[in-house]
């Protein structure tokens, strides 16, 4: 071998050109005549003092070390502690037994794949053996030991205060209790007080999330990358993020009774797709990937390649903190965490993605059916009993494209704690009157308009929707037949609407958005929908001012043309991620405050 080349073996020990292309996390070293001179069973040994100088700047720069060693553990330890170096490994195997299997165990306890470990051995068999049993892992003799700083793949990344080896010693201790306690993993979790804490400043811990989304592997579902120069990188992700206006980014911290984990998660989803969703290792099998997917709501996950884990079961031994980094398990247990339902348009949806992290949430949005706009109005509340009626129920059977739960509502049921409004919506549909019933519809069709029906023919639809429309020509008939129109928005009916809503509503949390009636692109086409913002205003205020609940006013957090999401075109109904994000931290706000009124109130 050349002098000084470095023989980080693949499994035919003889290449040395075969070596892995694969970033060294976990050195696992032999003891006797490899970090040590002589065999410590037989007399005695010589300290090798580079060594303990190399396993104290592989921790430094968060290579973690481990021992696989056949000698008697306790004389073993003795020597390591008296050498100053015990406390810089993790999960050691000393024992008399096959070195195959007890490497093994070390790379499923440190959960690492073998090929980012390096085992350090003087007998060649021994290497042999590790190879088989772990197919992958990067092996070489001791004669490595000289130069190994200088490879790249021992880079690392700067930790002097040694965080990831005290990760990995927390790691340690929990493998020993979960063995201790029989090997139970549920019982084990679910006395581990795991806390988790969602947050959305992505930019300022962006060098780990970074390094996060290119080196995880066996939890990165998506396994989408970026530039390793972290200047292109943060380019790349703030163009992922703004080519979807509903498109959402966040990390997740961990922590549980024995420590901190850091930030052990990253997310980025367009719509309901995940583009990015991965995790550390480090927080492998506690669930949290599974946790964090029900808690986004359960968005598609489009999975590459091979990951360790499916998404399918919810745990129940998980808490939502502010911050996992410093909330104590008191704080996790007995913080007001109530069910939130939250029903709106654009301005709701948007902001809910950062409750829904928080909280429990029920989601109650505008969506399409059939070529009708099903929106979440007062109209359709009000009329909840009345179509439930048996002539009610004749009419809704009759009526084409309307989804199965069209009248279905947690206002209605009262299955919620707080309910987020907005009435934003409202400006959307038409109203037609039933002739058979005289009940008031709200309906809005893509292809026809708010217009008396009798005055668009079928022709005039199959020609607007390109053939597209999914009711029929007697659907239509049956449309014009039964309805006649009554117009936009009826200031009265509306008034009427929302306090039987409020009505209902009575004894719970209701925090209801004002519209921004003030600020719309520079050449918004559509400036219009502001003064009809303003109408509504209008009749929702002295309604919540009577009944006492708590008003967010839009305008306090969309000041001018830069809070929009377009501010030239824009006509000031979608605004940028910051304001739907101050506007959820107004809302958890008064949740809080409520909630902690309500224990006092509780205790006292």
């Amino acid at each position: 071998m050349v002098d000084g080349e470095i023989s980080l073996h693949g499994p035919v020990l003889q290449d040395h050109n075969d070596a892995s292309n694969e970033q060294i996390k976990l050195v696992i070293w032999d003891l006797d005549e490899t970090f040590w001179r002589g065999t410590l069973s037989e007399g005695g040994i010589t300290p090798i003092q580079a060594n303990i100088d190399l396993i104290k700047e592989l921790s430094a720069r968060g290579i973690v070390n481990s021992v696989c060693s056949k000698n008697a553990f306790e004389a073993a330890k003795e020597m390591l502690v008296k050498l100053g170096v015990w406390e810089f490994f993790v999960f050691p195997k000393i024992e008399f037994g096959p070195k195959g299997s007890m490497l093994k165990e070390i790379i499923e306890a440190v959960q690492l794949r073998p090929a980012s470990v390096l085992f350090i051995d003087d007998n060649v068999m021994n290497l042999n053996e590790a190879l088989h049993y772990n197919p992958g892992m990067q092996v070489s003799e001791p004669s490595v030991l000289a130069s190994l700083l200088d490879d790249w793949r021992c880079n690392g990344k700067p930790d002097p205060n040694l965080q990831r080896l005290e990760r990995y010693k927390v790691l340690e201790q929990k493998y020993h209790d979960q063995k201790t306690a029989g090997g139970n993993n549920l019982e084990f979790l679910k006395t581990s007080g795991i806390r988790i804490s969602f947050h959305h400043n992505v930019m300022d811990e962006f060098t780990r999330i970074h390094d996060l989304v290119n080196r995880s592997n066996q939890l990165n579902f998506t396994k989408k990358r970026w530039p390793e120069d972290e200047v292109s990188a943060r380019e790349v992700f703030a163009k992922e993020l703004s080519e979807v206006f509903d498109s959402h980014a966040g990390y997740v911290k961990v922590s549980d009774r024995y420590g901190n984990y850091g930030i052990c998660g990253f997310y980025l989803s367009h719509f309901n797709t995940c583009y990015h969703f991965l995790f550390s290792c480090r927080a492998m099998n506690m669930g949290i990937e599974q946790f964090v997917w029900h808690k986004l709501n359960r968005p598609k996950v489009e999975i590459v390649g091979d990951v360790v884990s499916s998404l399918d079961h919810l745990p129940d031994w998980i808490t939502v903190v502010d911050d996992a980094d410093d909330a104590p398990i008191e704080e996790a247990n007995t913080a007001y965490r109530p069910v939130v339902c939250v029903r709106g348009a654009c301005d709701l949806s948007m902001m809910a993605h950062y409750l829904r992290t928080r909280f429990d949430t029920i989601e109650e949005f505008q969506f399409p059916y059939q070529g009708w706009g099903i929106h979440p109005v007062a109209r359709v509340i009000a009329l909840e009993e009345e179509v439930h009626s048996p002539d009610g129920q004749a009419l809704i059977k009759k009526l084409p494209g309307m989804p199965p739960k069209r009248f279905e509502s947690a206002i209605n049921d009262g299955s919620a704690d707080v309910y987020v409004l907005s009435f934003s919506s409202e400006f959307f549909p038409g109203l037609q009157r039933s002739r058979s019933t005289g009940m008031i519809f709200p309906f809005h069709n893509n292809f026809i308009g708010n217009v008396d029906y009798n005055s668009v023919s079928y022709e005039t639809i199959l020609q607007r929707s390109n053939g597209a429309v999914e009711f029929s020509a007697s659907d239509w008939a049956f449309m014009q037949d039964e309805f006649e129109y009554v117009g936009f928005i009826d200031e009265a009916l509306l008034a009427a609407d929302i306090s039987k809503i409020f009505k209902k509503l009575e004894g719970k949390i209701v925090i209801v958005l004002m519209l921004n009636t003030q600020i719309s692109g520079e050449n918004a086409a559509q400036k219009w929908i502001l003064n009809w913002f303003a109408k509504i205003n209008s009749v929702v205020l002295p309604l919540v001012n009577a009944f006492g609940y708590y008003k967010i006013d839009v305008n306090e957090f969309v000041c001018d043309v830069d809070d929009l999401v377009d501010p030239l075109e824009d006509p000031g109904v979608h605004y940028k991620r910051e304001v739907y994000m101050k506007l959820a931290e107004r809302v958890a706000a008064i949740c809080t405050t409520h909630g902690k009124s309500l224990v006092s109130s509780e205790v006292a």
